[in-house]
């Protein structure tokens, strides 16, 4: 059961005789700041170039695989003393239970419950309880365990690196250390237990803090000098920090920490029906297996990807690929950021879900991943603005990856842009766009300088490109590639943050000159085309697919995230994108959570509830684990898939890309009956609305500015003058 304050994380794994609880904090990053960025790379392009234009693209991904890429290992090395690295856990807190065997009874109401709505994770059997939370305020994890009076607990902490420092404290214990390399992360976790008898023994191998009496409390934080490298000491802070939390007391944190969460997960809910609550998760995820209906459990895992984001992401980086939960000193991937679709998909359902706040870390990386990738700008593509490809980790990494198929994807950044974009929309805040409006502008300026005409067909495209991590056939060699030039994700991002840009510009009233010469830019893109199949074409030409199910749709980025392709603004294209999806399904796709979650959202779009909800029974039923979390296979797990869910569900019950706003546009068959409430739309609106048997039955919106309410629901359309602060019922 994961929990989290946005910095703090704390696993609780459960058990009787043992409880396992893993710590972590969001800037325990081995690593350190290096040089990745590759001058070869810039002396090659135009050779490169030549190479595709000519149809040489064998030649050219060879030349690529040589040049367009990282200098260095990179993330191939991201072992602890490796440059790139990795984020790790803190430790294990490991709670072990003796003295009361009576009351160790399994069979005696085991239960293990997660509050989504308190934030609070609970352990009971027999006469034990216990209790674990994060707390934003007091940055602290605690556990309170509660049992018989002659109760005796053993509690150790073990740290995850090898290197640790650790020493008994009077009543805890205080293990501190630093990663390898200059520059590198210092870090220390402090753990307290407050208890009626409380005595330290034994060594690091076989003893710890034993405690007795029929209430036991242990405090623990993990600090970092991440954010003020070599100006504080993690130690001192840490144990602060537990001074702090015991001095106030865990009923009063605990007070504080609920009545905080909840107001914050009441902001928004979902209510399709009671489904099967009579069962615990993992049965009523078999059941679902076996075909049964469980509408409910859509309601649960919305929730649950909020309460993901709130527990992730309050800090100062953004969620990773595992959240803060990787129990791995080397997870998967590093648990890093990868930008050509994870790190942007955690971020879907953080406007739509009253969450905006909690995008704020996402934010600020994006600012940093600009500091540093105006200098991959320069050095490896000869070119002004900033750029940041397809990896990054905590330490400014912002060259391209080991391999360009998969590491080159140079729109990442781009991309990343369109989500300050999106808070604006839904907002209306003129400061934000002030300060994030440059970081927008100076992506712009680099693509200004990296396009490059494509002397085919006369268009401005990105060269050498890749569609993410896809590969098709070459013509001439009949080798799978993945080199390109012009991909359509490539133009379609690039026609979205030029048309951002000239538009942010105009509202700020600032770079007239730069606005035209983006304009000129955008009418060169290529535009969207449609292949002799009826589908959306990936790349400039028709080629044959290495594999037509591939994980990745990146063509159908016009259809979701973007709202380009719509079906009254561009109906071919719309039809075009409907036959694009089911291509991709078709050839197996949707085999991984996150990319089951993009679809969800796909079929939101195209205003088919009825598919949209059977992608998301796919999602429960072969890519989600008992605890919830999104499965990426072969073995492990990855939060991206939770986050995009949720956004998926949000999208089916409300849409407002098209500059009104639509309520349940995409409502299948299995949610007839129903209630939303908090849903929030772009324009600075808030939706609340129920509805029996399909048809709407109460409908309230709230506005946060003054403006021109446009909203259809159940086919009618509403026009409406509303002020800032103004609620009004249109239905009920």
């Amino acid at each position: 059961m994961p929990m989290g304050n946005g910095r703090l994380g704390m696993m609780v794994y459960g058990g009787v005789e043992y409880e396992r609880l893993q710590l972590s904090e969001e800037s325990m990053w081995s690593g350190y700041e290096t040089d990745n960025d590759n001058p070869e790379c810039r002396e090659h392009l135009d050779q490169m170039r030549r190479l595709l234009f000519e149809g040489k693209i064998a030649e050219a991904e060879e030349l690529c695989t040589r040049y367009l890429v990282c200098r260095g290992k990179g993330s191939a090395a991201s072992a602890d003393g490796e440059p790139y690295g990795s984020f790790q856990p803190a430790g294990d807190i490991t709670v072990e239970m003796s003295g009361f065997a009576d009351a160790i009874c399994v069979s005696d109401g085991y239960r293990r419950e997660l509050d989504l709505f308190d934030g609070v994770a609970t352990v009971t059997f027999g006469n034990v309880v216990r209790r674990h939370f994060v707390s934003e305020k007091y940055e602290i994890a605690i556990t309170e365990i509660t049992g018989p009076e002659n109760q005796e607990l053993k509690i150790r902490f073990d740290p995850a690196q090898k290197n640790a420092g650790y020493e008994y404290l009077q009543d805890g214990i205080l293990v501190t250390g630093r990663f390898a390399g200059q520059g590198a992360v210092s870090y220390a976790t402090c753990i307290r237990v407050e208890a009626a008898r409380v005595s330290i023994g034994g060594s690091f191998d076989s003893g710890g803090i034993f405690a007795g009496g029929s209430c036991i409390r242990i405090y623990a934080a993990t600090e970092t000098d991440y954010h003020a490298r070599g100006t504080c000491d993690p130690a001192v802070t840490a144990r602060a920090c537990v001074d702090a939390a015991v001095a106030a007391g865990a009923e009063k944190i605990a007070k504080e920490h609920i009545a905080h969460h909840r107001s914050v997960m009441e902001r928004c809910y979902v209510d399709f029906g009671p489904g099967r609550t009579d069962l615990p998760t993992d049965k009523r995820m078999e059941a679902i297996r076996k075909g049964e209906n469980d509408s409910g459990f859509s309601a649960l895992y919305f929730s649950f990807g909020r309460y993901l984001l709130m527990s992730c992401s309050r800090g100062k980086l953004p969620s990773n690929l595992q959240g803060i939960w990787a129990r791995d000193c080397c997870p998967p991937w590093s648990a890093d950021f990868h930008i050509n679709i994870n790190l942007q998909m955690m971020y879907w359902p953080a406007e739509v879900t009253g969450l905006s706040e909690y995008a704020e870390p996402f934010f600020a990386y994006i600012e940093d991943l600009a500091s540093h990738g105006a200098r991959t700008a320069e050095v490896q593509y000869g070119c002004s603005g900033w750029v940041a490809p397809t990896i990054a980790n905590a330490h400014g990494f912002t060259a391209p990856g080991e391999h360009p198929s998969w590491g080159a994807f140079a729109c990442a950044g781009a991309w990343c842009c369109r989500h300050l974009w999106e808070h604006y929309l839904y907002t209306k805040d003129k400061d934000f766009l002030r300060r994030y409006y440059p970081i927008m502008r100076d992506s712009a300026r680099f693509f200004l300088d990296f396009l490059v005409t494509d002397p085919r067909n006369g268009y401005l495209v990105t060269a050498p490109s890749n569609s993410p991590e896809n590969h098709y056939v070459d013509p001439v060699t009949g080798k799978a590639v993945a080199m390109c030039a012009g991909p359509t994700m490539d133009n379609t991002i690039l026609a979205e943050l030029f048309d951002t840009v000239t538009e942010a510009a105009a509202i700020l009233g600032e770079d007239r000159e730069l606005s035209a010469r983006i304009r000129a830019a955008r009418e060169k893109l290529p535009p969207l085309r449609i292949g002799r199949s009826g589908r959306i074409l990936e790349w400039q030409e028709e080629y044959e697919e290495v594999e037509p199910g591939h994980r990745h749709m990146s063509h159908l980025y016009g259809l979701y995230p973007a709202g380009m392709i719509t079906e009254k603004g561009t109906p071919e294209l719309f039809h075009a994108a409907r036959a694009s999806l089911r291509h991709r399904l078709e050839g197996g796709g949707g085999h991984t959570g996150w990319s089951l979650a993009w679809i969800v959202n796909f079929w939101a779009r195209l205003f088919d509830g009825n598919a949209a909800e059977e992608a998301l029974r796919q999602l429960y039923g072969r890519s989600t684990y008992r605890n919830l979390f999104d499965h990426h296979p072969p073995v492990f797990f990855q939060i991206d898939g939770n986050f995009g869910a949720t956004a998926g569900i949000a999208e089916m019950l409300i849409q407002s890309h098209e500059e009104e706003i639509r309520v349940l546009p995409s409502l299948p068959d299995a949610w007839q009956d129903g209630s939303f409430s908090g849903l929030r739309a772009r324009g600075g609106y808030t939706v609340s609305a129920a509805w029996s048997a399909g048809k709407i039955t109460a409908l309230e919106v709230t506005a946060d500015l003054d403006g021109e309410l446009k909203l259809i629901a159940d086919g009618v359309h509403y026009r409406r003058r509303m002020h800032g602060g103004e609620r009004c019922r249109l239905i009920g």
